[in-house]
């Protein structure tokens, strides 16, 4: 499974929005290998989505994000895992343990009872 992750510098961006660049990593039996990178898109929700479709990303992890991004990237099958933060080798290593949850950015959303408008609504 191919897995971006939106940073800025050497961390994940704590707003999508604000990300400079895009990272791709392979996911596969608890391994994570880097694939490439690109500068974030311009030109908002659409070029974004376009962009993770065109290299193969299925799944975007993120720091926050507006409810237009995540509209936009759900409409188009990317998996969002929002609220997400720190530096890119703690944030591979959670995702090569299946414990993104353990990186959970402070005062996110995901409180029990309530979903926040970035997840998925399957």
């Amino acid at each position: 499974m191919l897995v971006c992750l939106a940073t800025f510098g050497n961390r994940l961006s704590s707003l999508l929005e604000n990300a400079s660049e895009l990272r791709f990593f392979e996911l596969r039996q608890g391994l994570v290998t880097a694939r490439g990178f690109g500068p974030m898109p311009r030109g908002g929700p659409a070029a974004l989505s376009e962009s993770l479709l065109a290299a193969g990303a299925k799944t975007l992890v993120c720091g926050a994000l507006g409810e237009n991004y995540a509209e936009v990237l759900r409409k188009s099958g990317i998996k969002i895992t929002a609220w997400t933060g720190g530096e890119v080798e703690a944030v591979t290593a959670a995702l090569a343990e299946g414990r993104l949850d353990k990186i959970s950015l402070p005062g996110h959303p995901r409180r029990p009872g309530r979903q926040s408008p970035q997840e998925g609504r399957d």
